[in-house]
C-alpha cells in the first residue's frame, strides 16, 4: 500500500497514507487511512476493496473521517462534546 494524493473540492492538498493500527478483528478485511493536508489531520478506516483500487473514492473517504486523535460519540467530563460531524 502507498500514499496517494488527491486534491479536495476546497482545492486543499491531501496526502492519503496506510497506518499500521487496525482493529484487531477487522485486520483481513479493513485498513486505517490517515488524510493529512497543511491544517488538518483525519483518520478513517475503510474496506480494503474502497482503498486499493486504481480511483478510490476519495472525497467520501474524507467525508467519513474523524480528526486525528477524536472518537465519536465520546464526551468529555466537562459534557460538551469536542467533536461535531454535523
Amino acid at each position: 500500500m502507498r500514499e496517494r494524493m488527491f486534491i479536495a473540492a476546497d482545492r486543499r492538498v491531501w496526502f492519503v497514507r496506510p497506518r499500521h493500527e487496525v482493529r484487531r478483528h477487522e485486520a483481513g478485511t479493513h485498513v486505517t487511512l490517515e488524510m493529512m493536508s497543511d491544517r488538518d489531520s483525519r483518520v478513517v478506516s475503510c474496506r480494503r476493496e474502497e482503498w486499493e483500487v486504481p480511483a478510490p473514492d476519495f472525497a467520501g473517504l474524507l467525508a467519513r473521517s474523524v480528526a486525528s486523535g477524536a472518537s465519536r460519540n465520546v464526551t468529555p467530563p466537562s459534557g460538551t462534546p469536542v467533536f461535531n460531524p454535523d
